[in-house]
């Protein structure tokens, strides 16, 4: 056991923050002797020296490095159980699309909070948010709302994803991956979650969002030294153009690893199949075995 002063000194950590880190977020609760003095375990030094790896080299703001050591915290349960409920999900779910509605940041973020404390991440975006996101655009195409609305509740999300894509770590010998929607593709909610996927997994993904022109990727692929390239559609008439840029490259770069999803490919044009994913965490994580060397 170490006292405060023998952390401070072994970390490079003045005792001021470790004490602010234990009392405002909890990083580490150490014993304490009869004198009230705290007692440091190895344990909690090697937590002390994540969290100062992670604001430090990492750039993370306090917040987020604590986020992330909570997440990686929580007790591996069997996947049976670790799934949120029908009930439980229906409810937050029905909560949420009227917060959406509403217009209501606050409220809608405390529910988003909530599900995030009860449930993996990646259960909260595939089993949570994606069908409120599904439902609310329903009830745009059918009248029910508004287009505000409808962007409020998108936007919000997004920002919720793009949290993650800063405070999950990346494997600097990772292969690299690149994720994109094509020009004329605004749908971009299936190629974030997998990339949030990646990400999980540390791939650093180079992030490129909606309506991506093809002019230009060519470089950007040789010179970042892309090993995988996602795309995702949900027009039919983008895959043409898809089709052949694709092809293009198989030609040129036999090696590059494609991964497609999103209703436009169904039907999908047979050169294309073998590239498509179903969007199901299960899928991901066997393409991912089977594809990605590390």
């Amino acid at each position: 056991m170490y006292s405060i002063k023998k952390v401070s000194e072994m970390l490079n950590i003045p005792a001021v923050t470790i004490r602010a880190w234990e009392n405002r977020y909890r990083i580490v609760t150490p014993l304490r002797t009869e004198g009230g003095h705290r007692l440091y375990s190895d344990a909690d030094i090697e937590t002390l020296r994540w969290v100062k790896q992670q604001t430090e080299d990492n750039k993370m703001k306090i917040s987020e490095a604590v986020y992330l050591l909570q997440q990686q915290k929580k007790p591996a349960v069997p996947s049976s159980l670790h799934k949120v409920t029908p009930q439980h999900r229906n409810e937050i779910i029905e909560r949420l699309i009227q917060s959406f509605i509403n217009l209501s940041s606050e409220q809608a973020n405390e529910l988003i909070d909530f599900a995030f404390s009860m449930y993996n991440f990646e259960d909260v975006f595939h089993t949570i948010l994606t069908p409120a996101l599904y439902r609310i655009g329903e009830l745009w195409e059918t009248g029910h709302i508004t287009v505000a609305q409808e962007h409020f509740a998108t936007q919000l999300v997004l920002q919720r994803l793009h949290q993650f894509f800063r405070i999950l770590p990346v494997q600097p010998h990772y292969p690299k991956a690149l994720a994109f929607c094509p020009e004329g593709e605004f749908h971009q909610m299936g190629i974030m979650l997998f990339s949030l996927f990646l990400r999980n997994k540390g791939v650093e993904v180079i992030y490129l969002g909606p309506n991506t022109p093809y002019e230009g990727l060519t470089e950007l692929i040789e010179s970042k030294s892309i090993y995988a390239v996602a795309a995702s559609i949900s027009s039919p008439k983008l895959s043409p153009a898809l089709e052949e840029w694709i092809g293009h490259w198989k030609k040129q770069f036999p090696q590059l690893v494609f991964v497609l999803g999103g209703s436009g490919l169904h039907p999908c044009p047979h050169s294309l199949q073998s590239y498509v994913l179903d969007n199901t965490q299960e899928v991901w994580e066997a393409w991912f075995q089977a594809n990605m060397k590390l």
